[in-house]
């Protein structure tokens, strides 16, 4: 299949991409670490592709749900990675029982260390609060330095349980070294003042991938490396989503009409901000137009929009640009984090899906039919 045959709407997924990217994080890692694992973050986008692909290439997966435990599970990874503060009993335990990395996030779990059946025997982490000195709000996940100590001397009270290790992700607005220079330190600190020896210190995920001007992943390791010098003998886990899924996708959608109003062109397209701006923050995107040839004539104002039928559905504006046509198409590039997880079923169901790779095109997952929506309810 070749690219004027795919369908729109639709989502592209860059295979080769994908797998260099997930390559390249690895091996900075390992550039500077002993023992060192990529988990992904299934929440940023759990296309199953996407999950196939990063499975095959080795990737553990980190999850923040039941849900989602079941699904890396079902999927066949055998190394998960659970977080969150939602997690459920039943699968907290048998995670534990599983031998995953487990990191605790509320006192609720601490209660259920006390179910475990007799004779087991579990290792845990525990997510720390981290601050950052270039934020002006709190983290509300993980323990505080009060909470932490409380929750390090019950999990000291179980004869079956053992303190394996720490989580330390937090979101920042910049994404800086600056900030992974602070989360090792912080780690550090807690691991000297409680004289623990990890078996692992899982830094969380919020990286950038591979875009010019931001950190590499080279440089991400080389910080955290860094800081966490004195222990040389800990596993590092980082957590990327963006890093790994955002730039892999991209958004295809075509021109299905033209008209004017009040002077200027509304450009109607099979698309919409709720498959590539699901948080309707962005004015504007990375986007080109294939099929727009040389030579074209161009118009004052054009304003793109989705075909939703909501006011607010408009994508951008061009001005002195080429003029669109019915059967043009737009490409939106960087479109996989935090898109398809969030697309919501609005008007249309969730679109194709097609993967790109070794120069070819195939289908991965068709168009979700009426049908498709009804058998969630088993009619």
């Amino acid at each position: 299949m070749n690219f004027n045959e795919l369908r729109t709407p639709c989502f592209i997924l860059d295979a080769d991409t994908l797998r260099h990217l997930y390559r390249s994080f690895r091996d900075a890692l390992q550039n500077h670490f002993a023992s060192a694992r990529v988990a992904y973050s299934v929440k940023t986008n759990a296309n199953p592709t996407l999950l196939q692909i990063l499975l095959e290439e080795g990737a553990a997966a980190e999850v923040v749900s039941d849900t989602e435990y079941d699904l890396a599970s079902a999927l066949g990874f055998q190394e998960i990675v659970f977080n969150g503060p939602v997690k459920g009993k039943e699968h907290f335990l048998k995670a534990l029982e599983d031998g995953q990395t487990v990191n605790i996030d509320s006192k609720r779990e601490l209660d259920w260390l006390g179910e475990l059946p007799a004779g087991a025997q579990a290792s845990v982490g525990l997510r720390v609060n981290v601050p950052l000195p270039d934020d002006d709000t709190f983290s509300r996940f993980g323990f505080g330095m009060e909470e932490f100590k409380e929750a390090v001397e019950r999990i000291k009270a179980l004869p079956n349980v053992r303190l394996a290790g720490l989580h330390l992700h937090r979101t920042s607005r910049t994404r800086s070294l600056e900030v992974y220079a602070t989360i090792a330190a912080k780690a550090a600190a807690v691991l000297h003042a409680y004289k623990l020896e990890p078996d692992y210190i899982d830094i969380g995920g919020g990286y950038f991938g591979e875009m010019p001007g931001k950190p590499s992943f080279e440089e991400y390791a080389a910080t955290l490396a860094k800081g966490l010098k004195d222990y040389p003998r800990a596993r590092i886990i980082v957590e990327p989503g963006n890093a790994l899924c955002a730039g892999v996708f991209s958004f295809l959608s075509s021109v299905l009409d033209v008209k004017e109003i009040s002077g200027h062109a509304v450009v109607v397209c099979d698309g919409s901000r709720n498959d590539i701006d699901p948080f309707f923050r962005k004015t504007d995107y990375f986007k080109s137009f294939p099929t727009v040839e040389e030579g074209r004539p161009h118009a004052p104002i054009q304003t793109v929009v989705g075909g939703t039928c909501l006011e607010n559905d408009r994508l951008f504006t061009l001005e002195g640009e080429p003029a669109l046509r019915p059967g043009d198409r737009i490409a939106f590039a960087n479109t996989g984090a935090y898109t398809m997880a969030l697309s919501p079923l609005f008007i249309r169901y969730f679109p194709r899906v097609y993967v790109l790779e070794s120069g070819l095109y195939r289908l991965a997952s068709e168009q979700w039919s009426a049908q498709d929506y009804l058998n969630a309810y088993g009619i």
